[in-house]
């Protein structure tokens, strides 16, 4: 038990977004004829000072200020969910095979494009 490992799965999709979310945003809004500002979570308020390095950084001090203040069993909970956050997610993106869904995926990106340049986009 205990909700300290909520924080593991925070620091998986976290930083898998501000990390490389932010370069799927493109391709995701082509692929799939969204709006522009969508999909809107790989969108973040980045700081004035620093952008969005600084904003990193300050979710990892948090973070780690957190894991400070854990009992060394909830710290190694948190970890082990980290894992388990991390096999989700490889999960979720391995439901198909693989070869198709970036096939899929190419296509969709690529026709998507080609709607963008049509409309002026």
């Amino acid at each position: 038990g205990g909700g300290a490992r909520l924080l593991g799965h925070l620091y998986c999709r976290y930083f898998a977004d501000l990390f490389g979310g932010q370069m799927l945003a493109g391709p995701t809004r082509a692929a799939l004829a969204l709006d522009a500002g969508t999909p809107r979570h790989y969108t973040f308020d980045l700081p004035e000072s620093g952008g969005r390095r600084a904003l990193i950084e300050e979710v990892y001090l948090s973070l780690n200020e957190a894991g400070a203040l854990l009992s060394e069993e909830a710290f190694d909970a948190v970890v082990q969910e980290s894992f388990k956050a991390f096999g989700h997610n490889v999960d979720v993106y391995s439901e198909e095979p693989i070869w198709l869904d970036a096939a899929r995926g190419s296509f969709n990106i690529c026709a998507g494009y080609a709607r963008q340049a049509v409309r002026g986009h």
